[in-house]
């Protein structure tokens, strides 16, 4: 299991120090791979975010909400607008500043006082429980100066020609350097993912109707079936609750 990454910003070095080490708490207590990047301020935390392979790669944002300069509350609101999508934690001496949590969907807060320990242990654990089952929802693809963080349920299917491999999602696509079978391997035991060419994997789900041998996609994309493959998408697709119809 790769690395669960956390970004702790503290203006305060010993507070930062006592949450990293709350952190190395928990990662060996629930032996959970956890690596930790520390900030001094929100102005250093955002200077990074800005780099879409960190915005993209850091599963916990764990923020001080009294700091000088950009406090927490205006980081994650800017984190949110650079389309961060992990958990924040704010950490605050005052137990007033739940409201703001909310503007910015933050995933919980933990008050500074006597039971911090207890109750950090507890969110925090949580947020690395929900890290990682976002991560088993999503896949992450890298081009030349960009990072997505795709949904695999919102995929429909990947397009490989030569080297280049597009992935359409949602309404969109993104093309990245990979070869199919290293897409297939990420996608191993998810068998809503099918191949049904040697250029085109489609999610099952994602598939509208059979049209003449082709396949009609819920988005209007037309993906070729070869003869190879044609038996074993049938036989697929008529073992779904809602199979595909052929039309001739």
């Amino acid at each position: 299991m790769k690395p669960l990454k956390v970004a702790v910003c503290d203006d305060a070095a010993d507070e930062r120090e006592f949450f990293c080490d709350l952190c190395r708490l928990v990662r060996l207590r629930k032996e959970v791979p956890i690596k930790l990047k520390e900030y001094e301020t929100g102005d250093a935390l955002l200077f990074d975010f800005e780099d879409t392979r960190v915005l993209s790669t850091v599963d916990i944002v764990l923020l001080d909400i009294r700091m000088p300069g950009t406090d927490g509350v205006q980081a994650a609101r800017k984190l949110r607008e650079f389309g961060y999508q992990g958990a924040i934690i704010f950490v605050t001496r005052s137990d007033t500043n739940w409201r703001e949590a909310f503007d910015v969907k933050a995933f919980n807060y933990v008050t500074k006082g006597a039971d911090v320990e207890e109750r950090f242990i507890r969110v925090f654990w949580d947020a690395l429980t929900e890290a990682q089952q976002r991560r088993d929802r999503t896949l992450l693809f890298s081009s030349i100066g960009e990072t997505r963080q795709v949904e695999i349920a919102t995929i429909s299917h990947f397009e490989v020609k030569d080297h280049l491999i597009t992935v359409y999602y949602d309404k969109e696509h993104f093309d990245f350097i990979s070869s199919l079978a290293k897409v297939e391997s990420l996608l191993f035991g998810n068998d809503d993912f099918m191949r049904v060419h040697r250029a085109f994997l489609v999610s099952l789900s994602h598939v509208d109707k059979i049209d003449q041998g082709d396949l009609i996609m819920l988005n209007g994309k037309v993906v070729p079936v070869s003869s190879k493959h044609s038996k074993a998408l049938k036989a697929a697709l008529a073992g779904m609750s809602a199979p595909a119809q052929e039309h001739a």
